[in-house]
């Protein structure tokens, strides 16, 4: 776009002077208006370049103020005055105030014609977005080939780079680095979280954030230029594009490249995760079969197995991932999808392999673990856990829950281990501490008790037996089965089991003594204390099972 400067070189302009506003002398000129009178300053655009004849400027202080207002509006690309009609030199305090704006202040003499001026810029602009035009359709050829080749991503940096002078960094929604190509050594290097600059650190962290609330984010260090993207659909971010450009002005050319090679980056990630999208499909139908069914062919699945890459004679335990929608969930979201990609990109930079199967708002992954290190490896599950579920809290408010099973040597057995991490999830609201991944281990004498469901045993007449009045009829006291509960969690600690409940002392004293009065044991006899704990998990069991049936 045609800048003040560069229309000041144009033979038309010849005579013209800048006065004021030196620093806005690269403003973009969008269009030319001549006027005479400035009355209604509201009708003027961003951009506009203003002439005006200075009409009553040194008779009428209303039109020296409307003027002044113009000038603050910060609207203008930059305005010119006649000197020779109406005011013979533009008056100081018009100067002062295009000089705390950075607004350009052109002083005409009346020797230039208002048709002169306006054909020679017009026509400038026009050559300009004539050209602009041309170099757009010559870019967007270049970039639909490298879209069609098929080449990956680093490839297609390889070629984009030098082919826009440009240093490209491609990151993945988390800010982890995917591709990078440096042509910038000497001034420009990525380390983790960092993008280091002739010398000086930039977290790319908080340039990130920045960019998910914008499309486009430019920023300017010295004369490096540093062009943000964010990669994304309506409702995810896949990633960020960082151009890094050494030049003295960001053109609006600049930007025509950059939109390109946005639009070029994000074909390519949206192409691997198609490709992703196919191979989990083939495999979830084997998962399918390794999970879902009671009699499984442990050799046709192992050969299967083989034949997507994947050895099913090591051990592996499931990890069951299922979103729980609010109140104000979107209805028409694919959370599903959502959680596949995020699980997927994090599991695909380990060193395991695993598989995928996505189902409507739940997902199993089977994935490989080290039965010889059982513990160790049960912790490295949760972390595994943790880190999926902080990279979901980055993109979504919406809940998600994580079940861990136990791992398995036989493919035949790891169908338990999809049960348990199930049962994590479903029975995850009866513990104490609330919490979004759970090890099937965790649930403790709960699991148990589910066995003992599954057996068809009845836990009612146990629990019964040693609540009595605590749950019968209108003498139901959920306060006193939760402080019971609490007391003999802390091992019968008062101070401790009144901080965690929020009452006082005196109060929970109360309490017990109202449990011993309503049970008939007393807290004092190990015996009694055991058997009421286990009637408690028994009678949470037993109701959480009536309300998720």
């Amino acid at each position: 776009m045609l800048t003040i400067y560069e229309a000041m070189q144009l033979p038309a302009l010849r005579g013209t002077k800048l006065i004021g506003g030196l620093q806005g002398k690269e403003n973009p000129i969008k269009w030319v208006t001549t006027i005479e009178i400035i009355e209604d300053i509201t009708r003027f655009q961003d951009g506009e370049f203003v002439v005006t004849t200075g009409f009553g400027l040194m008779d009428n202080p209303v039109y020296r103020l409307r003027l002044i207002e113009l000038i603050r509006l910060k609207k203008l690309s930059g305005l010119a005055l006649y000197t020779g009609f109406y005011i013979e030199t533009i008056p100081e305090n018009i100067i002062k105030e295009a000089d705390k704006v950075h607004l350009p202040l052109i002083e005409i003499p009346n020797s230039i014609n208002f048709s002169t001026i306006t054909k020679a810029i017009v026509e400038q602009i026009g050559n300009k977005q004539m050209r602009l035009l041309q170099d757009s359709l010559k870019i967007h050829k270049e970039m639909t080939k490298l879209a069609v080749n098929n080449d990956g991503l680093e490839e297609v940096l390889e070629k984009l780079s030098p082919l826009t002078e440009t240093s490209l960094c491609v990151f993945d929604d988390v800010g982890q680095l995917l591709a990078l190509k440096n042509i910038h050594f000497q001034e420009m290097y990525v380390e983790e979280s960092w993008i280091i600059i002739d010398g000086q650190k930039h977290d790319l962290t908080n340039l990130f954030q920045s960019g998910n609330d914008k499309s486009i984010n430019l920023i300017q260090w010295g004369d490096i230029y540093c062009f943000l993207s964010p990669i994304k659909s309506d409702y995810f971010t896949y990633g960020f594009l960082l151009a890094i450009q050494k030049k003295q002005v960001w053109s609006e050319m600049d930007d025509i490249i950059m939109d390109h090679v946005s639009t070029l980056i994000g074909i390519e990630l949206v192409k691997q995760y198609a490709i992703e999208e196919t191979r989990v499909r083939l495999q979830g139908e084997l998962v399918e079969e390794i999970l879902m069914r009671d009699h499984l062919n442990k050799e046709t699945a192992i050969k299967r197995g083989k034949k997507l890459g994947f050895d099913l004679t090591k051990s592996h335990a499931v990890l069951f991932f299922k979103f729980t929608p609010n109140g104000t969930t979107q209805e028409d979201r694919d959370w599903g999808n959502h959680l596949y990609y995020i699980v997927a990109k994090l599991l695909s930079s380990t060193n395991r392999q695993y598989i995928l199967l996505p189902k409507v708002n739940e997902l199993y992954s089977l994935i490989e673990v080290d039965l010889s290190e059982k513990i160790i490896e049960k912790d490295k599950m949760k972390q595994l856990a943790d880190q999926i579920l902080h990279r979901w809290c980055h993109h979504f408010k919406e809940k998600i829950m994580i079940g861990i099973g136990n791992a398995y040597q036989e493919i035949n057995d790891v169908a338990a281990s999809a049960k348990e991490a199930e049962s994590a999830v479903k029975y995850a609201p009866l513990l104490l501490k609330e919490a979004s991944v759970i090890h099937f281990e965790e649930l403790g004498f709960y699991q148990m008790l589910i066995r003992m469901y599954d057996s068809g045993i009845s836990l009612q007449a146990f629990y019964e037996t040693y609540l009595g009045n605590l749950i019968q009829n209108k003498q139901h006291r959920t306060d006193l089965i939760l402080t019971l509960e609490t007391f003999l969690a802390h091992n019968c600690n008062i101070q401790q089991t009144a901080a965690n409940l929020y009452i006082h002392r005196h109060t929970l004293k109360y309490r017990l003594s109202q449990i011993e009065k309503r049970t008939g044991f007393t807290l004092q006899s190990p015996d009694d204390r055991m058997n009421l704990h286990l009637a408690i998990l028994a009678y949470k069991f037993v109701q959480l099972q009536k309300r998720q049936n």
